[in-house]
């Protein structure tokens, strides 16, 4: 019998790259990276490809979704965020996670697919926000009930609830190339080491007791350079 398909949400990052491999173990997968005008958006579109490269989708879609940007909050409110993923203005943009998630339904109805994967990850201990979460898909997927008039369609977050340690190690048990990932929030060509996403993406690595080889590989590079 033919796998169901699925269509992942994927930012370029660790936790999408993580989300792929878990669907890939049960559905057809497609892929579908919105560029949303982050600082970084040449580096996290170039792992994102990798990682089509790795999974070969069905289908992988490569948007452009910068107009997403003319919905931020005013520039004043840029001093009070502090954001570990790799857009640092994430929580600026207005009703982010409904577009995203809109863009994701349109383009896996073109497809007939049946779930759409999104990667967010909130720890156990941020219960509120698992909380806020959990209520937010359920309302997501009663609307998409509602217009999927040719086929059930829902979302599903696999990642809800782990830590960030147990995301790595989860990904290591599958094999994943982390190399194909990018997490700095900065447009340069090796990660910065230091911004707040890089320092948890270090973070999770150490307590994972596993060794990042997307950083084993820029030093390697860095090293034969000089």
């Amino acid at each position: 019998m033919a796998k169901a398909v699925a269509i992942v949400l994927s930012s370029g990052g660790l936790h999408s790259l993580v989300t792929a491999a878990l669907a890939a173990r049960e559905y057809r997968i497609a892929m579908l990276h919105v560029q949303d005008g982050r600082s970084a958006a040449r580096q996290a579109a170039a792992a994102f490809d990798k990682q089509a490269a790795h999974f070969k989708p069905m289908k992988a879609w490569n948007i452009d979704g910068t107009f997403l940007r003319q919905m931020s909050l005013p520039p004043e409110s840029a001093g009070v965020v502090h954001a570990t993923s790799s857009d640092p203005q994430a929580a600026l943009l207005a009703t982010r996670e409904l577009q995203y998630l809109t863009l994701a339904a349109g383009h896996a109805r073109q497809i007939r697919a049946s779930t759409i994967f999104w990667g967010v990850q909130i720890e156990q201990k941020q219960a509120d926000a698992i909380a806020r979460n959990i209520e937010f898909v359920q309302l997501f997927n009663q609307i998409l009930e509602l217009i999927s008039i040719d086929g059930p369609l829902s979302i599903k977050t696999p990642l809800i609830g782990l830590d960030d340690q147990q995301v790595v190690e989860l990904g290591y048990q599958m094999g994943v190339p982390f190399a194909a990932s990018w997490t700095c929030q900065m447009s340069l060509e090796h990660p910065c080491m230091s911004c707040p996403a890089c320092t948890r993406r270090a973070r999770s690595f150490r307590a994972a007791q596993l060794a990042d080889p997307l950083t084993i590989k820029e030093k390697q590079s860095m090293g034969a350079r000089r």
